[in-house]
């Protein structure tokens, strides 16, 4: 089968932890790859340049362009030549795109949103949610990282059809290791949605002596970023900018956990990547954590500095507990393992061409 990819917002081939490119980068690249073998498939990203082969058969084609009708034009022609099977759009200015190639096209469309506007619960942006709408009523499948997304959408939009389908991760570049630290660690880019603020809060309300490691770059310009530096300089928090994602590993072996404190967060990829490395993870109950990590691989609380600070206190306190929830994270996050992931939605695309 031969797949039509629309990445109009970030890369799978631009380095994560900053600016537009974060989680969906990763997934984007790790879940195409695996699709080798059984599928071809062309990641359309704006920019210029010549086809990249991620894999034997799966490539990111170049697109200049720089509003999404032009985009969709281009993928229209590449359809002529190509005849996809499957449209799969990812984040909403890719779904403004694929509304405009199935239009034409009438092939069958999937959509990932990533992120829910309606369902973030800070500053929302109006036409954003007025878009997204269009774009659930409008594809076939809606395919939404967690069984919480999915009911949220088919209950704000009743009649879509949306279905549940996780992140994966890759079991094999992060692996467990020997806790014996101290540090604390956040992985992400610096964007007021990620709650740096709240951790920072929490991290003054203990009483014992830690340091957090924070791993990535500014995403709404170097004033936020600068802000929070600022805003935390009276602690031990060491900021060490963007690091290349087969980096990483070495960071998570040498924490004792991994915070993700998000006002809002649809799945949290760094919560498998703590899992699959053995760490404990803290992070809120409200958030995509609560059908990862659960009570099964870390802590996580309702929403608040104090709340944050005590499962802090409480893994920083206790070994023990540390070693047991990072290995039961471990042997939970391997179902997570992305070959997994690419099976299914393997069968989620020939169930989709075959209607």
């Amino acid at each position: 089968m031969r797949i039509c990819v629309v990445s109009y917002h970030a890369s799978p081939l631009e380095p994560v932890g900053a600016g537009k490119s974060g989680g969906m980068s990763i997934v984007l690249k790790n879940l195409y790859r695996r699709m080798a073998g059984f599928a071809e498939v062309d990641i359309f990203v704006r920019g210029k340049g010549q086809p990249v082969s991620l894999e034997q058969g799966i490539n990111v084609v170049y697109i200049d362009q720089h509003d999404t009708t032009s985009f969709a034009e281009e993928v229209m022609s590449q359809h002529a030549l190509r005849q996809y099977d499957l449209l799969h759009t990812h984040y909403w200015s890719s779904g403004v795109v694929g509304r405009l190639v199935n239009k034409v096209s009438r092939i069958p469309w999937l959509h990932t949103l990533h992120t829910v506007e309606v369902l973030k619960t800070i500053k929302q942006d109006r036409v954003r949610i007025d878009v997204e709408e269009e774009i659930v009523r409008s594809c076939d499948l809606v395919v939404s990282p967690t069984r919480q997304e999915a009911k949220a959408l088919s209950d704000l939009y009743p009649g879509i059809s949306a279905i549940s389908v996780p992140h994966g991760v890759d079991t094999d570049m992060f692996r467990p290791s020997l806790d014996g630290h101290s540090n604390i660690l956040y992985v992400g880019r610096i964007d007021p949605i990620k709650g740096l603020d709240v951790l920072v809060d929490a991290l003054r309300m203990l009483e014992r002596d830690v340091k957090l490691i924070v791993i990535g770059g500014p995403s709404k310009g170097e004033r936020n970023f600068d802000s929070i530096k600022t805003y935390g300089s009276d602690l031990q928090i060491e900021f060490m900018g963007p690091v290349k994602h087969e980096d990483l590993a070495r960071y998570y072996s040498k924490t004792s956990m991994v915070v993700v404190p998000s006002y809002y967060e649809s799945f949290g990829l760094v919560g498998l990547e703590a899992m699959a490395s053995a760490r404990p993870v803290v992070g809120f109950s409200h958030t995509g954590l609560s059908e990862t990590v659960s009570e099964d691989a870390g802590i996580l609380v309702k929403m608040s500095a104090r709340n944050l600070a005590g499962a802090i206190d409480t893994l920083a306190g206790n070994h023990e507990l540390r070693q047991e929830l990072g290995k039961s994270g471990r042997n939970k996050v391997l179902a997570y393992d992305w070959s997994n992931i690419a099976r299914v939605y393997q069968t989620i695309y020939e169930k989709v061409i075959e209607k």
